[in-house]
């Protein structure tokens, strides 16, 4: 019998953390609100655990790190404009049919796939290998703007698990869809870069990137 994987991460809901979030639209946090919350919360909870172990392998894999961390907090909210990795939100605003819509679970997942690699980014040294290359993205100024270059790197981690768990496709159509809705900022800059630069969308992206930037490197010393 296999060992069954304990969830590392613990979706929660917080009342006076959603309270505040309402409160900022001018609304109060009533018991119905509440009572919803944490039943998506426990949706949330469900769906995840099923991609969990293969999310965090790929990211022990990509990233070259250890995942020693026993429990993470995630707090879900309705309200939330975004989703976060600090403090780690989730955001199901545009998710609420998250119990029937296929579509509406694979965004949820992308989401905290997206999440997990700017925490796994912000939670590990400088001298980690993702550190590491988004130094050199830096100091080669790629796109030109720090939001741009350190998600050039965030989505082809975000597009490159994608593709491992849902396939190629998947990844595909997701990473067209983040260019056409989001084309003039940071997202649309870079996820247009990696398809420009014929990115791996799979566990091998981050080597590919290595090799691209070491080569960019070589061109700017000569």
């Amino acid at each position: 019998m296999k060992n069954k994987h304990t969830p590392i991460f613990n979706f929660k809901y917080s009342y006076p953390y959603e309270g505040s979030l309402l409160k900022l639209t001018g609304k109060k946090l009533t018991k119905e609100h509440s009572e919803l919350v944490l039943r998506k919360t426990k949706v949330a909870q469900r769906i995840w655990n099923k991609y969990e172990k293969e999310v965090l392998n790929l990211f022990r894999e990509m990233y070259k790190i250890d995942i020693p961390e026993k429990s993470i907090k995630v707090y879900i909210s309705l309200i939330a404009p975004n989703s976060y990795s600090d403090p780690f939100t989730i955001s199901l605003k545009y998710c609420k049919d998250l119990e029937t819509n296929p579509i509406s679970k694979r965004a949820f997942v992308y989401n905290i796939i997206h999440e997990l690699a700017h925490f796994f980014a912000y939670t590990r040294k400088d001298t980690e290998f993702f550190n590491k290359l988004y130094i050199k993205t830096q100091k080669i100024n790629l796109l030109g703007e720090h939001g741009a270059n350190l998600h050039y790197l965030i989505q082809a981690v975000e597009f490159g698990i994608i593709g491992e768990i849902f396939g190629t496709e998947y990844a595909e159509y997701y990473r067209d869809w983040v260019i056409k809705r989001s084309n003039d900022n940071e997202y649309g800059k870079s996820a247009k870069l990696l398809k420009e630069d014929k990115v791996l969308m799979d566990k091998n992206c981050l080597e590919y990137i290595k090799k691209r930037l070491a080569l960019l490197e070589t061109r700017d010393v000569k």
